[in-house]
């Protein structure tokens, strides 16, 4: 009842506090820079090796989630993030708009250089800011989406087409240095079998012009049917390494198409920014929440403050008397009239 009383006798403090917390997160809102978003899709193969589907008795990973998971790790990293800023236009706006990163309280110009993001250096900026301006979302068990938030279209379609561009790069690069070690493992073990095989073949041939009635297929010599099967066999082992070595040869000519992935859709630059509606609904409901505690708090510790008696039963509890009597409040239209019960 007296945070009732309270609350009516003061309006202005508990409507106050809702306004200003109302008022103070529309500012909020409206500072933040608008957001432009590209994206690009991704079409997984799954008949390539590393792409095919892992299925458990416990669980299922389709080959675009297998490739998001991939995508994802190398935008933690640094090195890839700093990539895609020299690849892309990002790294070239930062260092033209230092405040272009500058989101939440660093947003608000009387707040901008207590809370800003962009201090270091370029470099630093793109590899702190890049993962959070990507989203990866798996369309499908073969798509994946690449979208790309930014200050402005052109950075958004940029950033999303050199994140597609570096990570085709990286990945040619690892399948590349794959095959080539294969190629390398394969040529000594070719080398091997050949003089392997040369030397099979010279003790044949030796032994055949040392026994002149021993007919060349080795046939009723012992010897010489042994040097013949080894002769086969060293044969056999060759063609089987030589054939290794072929295909880890056109597979290392061919690298650039075993990546596993295909563009789908290339990222476009859109002319429309990213709808704030929602996130100004968000905050305004925050603010009044806020604002409502703020009041709730207020009301409450004037409330607790106020020690006027009003009832009689508060003179009582104050000073331990009896109330004689009680006089009602008189209207001016009433005024000399009494009013109120008398005890």
């Amino acid at each position: 009842m007296r945070f009732l009383e309270t609350l009516f006798r003061h309006k202005l403090v508990a409507i106050l506090p809702i306004l200003l917390c109302l008022l103070v997160a529309a500012g909020y809102q409206v500072a933040q820079p608008k957001s432009y978003t590209s994206t690009g899709s991704l079409y997984i193969d799954a008949t390539v090796p590393g792409n095919s589907p892992i299925n458990t008795a416990n669980q299922y990973v389709d080959p675009s989630t297998l490739q998001e998971s991939a995508i994802q790790e190398l935008l933690t990293t640094r090195s890839f993030a700093i990539a895609v800023g020299d690849k892309g236009p990002l790294a070239a706006y930062l260092a033209s708009h230092p405040r272009a990163s500058s989101t939440g309280l660093a947003a608000v110009p009387l707040l901008s250089n207590l809370f800003s993001s962009s201090k270091g250096s370029v470099d630093d900026q793109v590899a702190n800011n890049l993962p959070s301006m990507v989203t990866l979302v798996t369309a499908g068990p073969q798509v994946v989406n690449i979208t790309v938030a930014a200050p402005s279209p052109s950075v958004a379609a940029g950033t999303a087409q050199a994140v597609i561009d570096e990570y085709t790069s990286q990945t040619t690069a690892a399948l590349t240095s794959t095959d080539q070690v294969a190629v390398q493992y394969y040529d000594q073990q070719l080398s091997q079998a050949e003089a392997t095989l040369q030397q099979a073949q010279q003790q044949l041939t030796a032994y055949l012009a040392a026994h002149p009635t021993v007919p060349s297929t080795g046939v009723g010599n012992a010897t010489a049917t042994e040097l013949s099967q080894a002769v086969t066999l060293d044969t056999s082992s060759y063609q089987n390494v030589l054939s290794e070595y072929q295909s880890a040869e056109l597979s290392l000519a061919n690298v650039a198409s075993q990546t596993g992935f295909q563009v789908l859709d290339a990222p476009t630059a859109s002319a429309s920014p990213v709808s704030s509606s929602k996130k100004l609904l968000g905050t305004g409901l925050a603010g009044l929440v806020v604002g409502l505690l703020v009041s709730v708090l207020l009301i409450t510790g004037l409330t607790a403050t106020d020690r006027t008696s009003r009832r009689a039963e508060d003179i009582r509890r104050a000073l331990g008397l009896e109330v004689a009597a009680t006089i009602g409040r008189f209207p001016p239209s009433a005024a000399g009239t009494l009013r109120g019960n008398q005890l």
